[in-house]
């Protein structure tokens, strides 16, 4: 049975943070648009501290970039940009198959997966 076990424990990603080979555990954050093939990444974070900060810059930017918008919808971001840090911790400890925030087609996400590692300079 022990065959099984190892297949398996060498399919899943590493955890957030931890490395396997070339390849580091870390945060996928990004946008999906409905009738859009590719995914738009915010943050590839190794650590929640780095995730927080890569969405709070990537909403912070939407707000300014976006200023046309409806105000109802620009409350939406700013609130969520209120609450950011306990709306990671609860979405990362719930169903991460759900959209973090979702804004007319386009849906924030997060889940965890994993990235190449950086390899220190020699």
């Amino acid at each position: 049975m022990w065959p099984f076990s190892l297949l398996k424990k060498l399919s899943q990603d590493p955890a957030v943070g931890q490395t396997r080979g070339d390849y580091v555990g870390c945060y996928l954050m990004g946008v999906e648009t409905q009738g859009q093939d590719e995914i738009s990444y915010i943050s590839l974070a190794i650590s929640r501290s780095e995730l927080e900060v890569d969405a709070r810059n990537y909403l912070e930017n939407f707000l300014q970039q976006h200023a046309h918008l409806p105000e109802q919808e620009l409350g939406a971001v700013r609130l969520l940009l209120t609450d950011l840090g306990p709306r990671l911790d609860v979405h990362l400890a719930g169903d991460m198959r759900l959209p973090l925030a979702e804004q007319g087609a386009s849906k924030l996400f997060l889940r965890t997966g994993m990235r190449a590692s950086n390899k220190p300079s020699r």
